[in-house]
């Protein structure tokens, strides 16, 4: 397969932007003071999650990311804004507003394991003022900008509402844009008839209220039959990890698009870079199995890499 070229794409996502923030160091002793590991911190670094890191991986891709999104006016909105800028990613439409909290999440690794993480958040949902704002900074992009696809990121942070969500898909049959959602529990309904619909194996065992062995390809296709009565999606893919990805067509064919073997060091990100280069591939008339395909070699070049760490077009080949 030809390494593909995304630069005549517009892509609009919309999501919860946040921080990662990093903690680098080395564990050789137990504290004193509780049974709990010492680790003595090397070095620190900060990087764009969450939409701001599917943007970063947009971009990195070589397509043109517009990013929507409401974080606080604090200072993890403030550092996020500024590695947005430093990347080249436009913040015109990243929307601060000083009732809301920024989301940190904080990673100690202990060289290359994770030691513990914790979050600094505020997961309530966006309340009528602000979706009125995110709704008007929405139909502006559309009026102002040629948008060739659209990535709902959604994270269960508050920004994505069932009103806000009714809008976005709303504006996108009138303009007659493709979207793709990466989607998480709460408003996993919400997501009516779009075009590419892409669950985890866990989210979408959830949504269908019983497990399902990923090397089953009968129980997966059987579980997406289920769901589409329920979605109307188009299309399917469900990422199964080190299994690869299942696919399943809107004219109801349904295959295993297996992953290569590898030692995997963090799988943080790897969601995101997935739902990143399917997005461009599908607007591209890639087919669903050459998606898949670039996905699977997208997701295994992050995560051979510790932290949340955006997929560039050499890792495609």
């Amino acid at each position: 397969m030809a390494l593909p070229n995304f630069s005549d794409l517009n892509v609009l996502i919309i999501g919860d932007a946040m921080v990662d923030f990093y903690l680098f160091g080395e564990v050789n002793r137990i504290s004193p003071e509780a049974p709990v590991p010492v680790v003595e911190i090397s070095h620190k670094e900060s990087r764009p999650g969450g939409a701001a890191n599917v943007a970063l991986n947009i971009s990195r891709l070589g397509a043109n990311p517009i990013l929507l999104s409401m974080i606080g006016r604090d200072v993890t909105g403030a550092l996020l804004l500024r590695m947005l800028k430093e990347e080249g990613i436009k913040t015109t439409h990243v929307l601060q507003n000083k009732n809301r909290i920024t989301t940190l999440k904080t990673r100690i690794f202990d060289e290359d394991k994770q030691v513990v993480r914790f979050d600094e958040e505020d997961i309530t949902d966006l309340n009528e003022a602000q979706e009125t704002l995110m709704v008007k900074e929405f139909r502006k992009i559309l009026a102002n900008e040629q948008i060739d696809v659209i990535i709902i990121q959604d994270y269960n942070k508050g920004l994505l509402t069932k009103y806000l969500i009714k809008q976005i898909l709303l504006y996108a049959t009138k303009y007659e844009i493709p979207v793709v959602v990466d989607p998480k529990s709460k408003n996993f309904f919400e997501y009516q008839a779009v075009d590419l619909f892409k669950p985890n194996l866990r989210e979408f065992c959830d949504s269908i209220g019983y497990r399902i062995h990923p090397k089953s390809l009968e129980g997966l296709r059987s579980g997406a039959e289920e769901l589409r009565r329920k979605n109307r999606f188009k299309n399917l893919m469900v990422t199964l990890g080190p299994h690869g990805i299942f696919c399943f067509t809107r004219d109801g064919s349904s295959f295993i698009v297996p992953a290569k073997t590898i030692k995997a060091a963090d799988v943080s990100g790897a969601g995101d870079t997935v739902v990143s280069i399917a997005a461009l591939a599908y607007r591209k008339k890639y087919s669903l199995k050459e998606v898949a395909q670039l996905c699977n070699r997208g997701a295994a070049a992050v995560c051979k890499k510790i932290g949340v760490t955006p997929v560039t077009l050499r890792d495609l080949k």
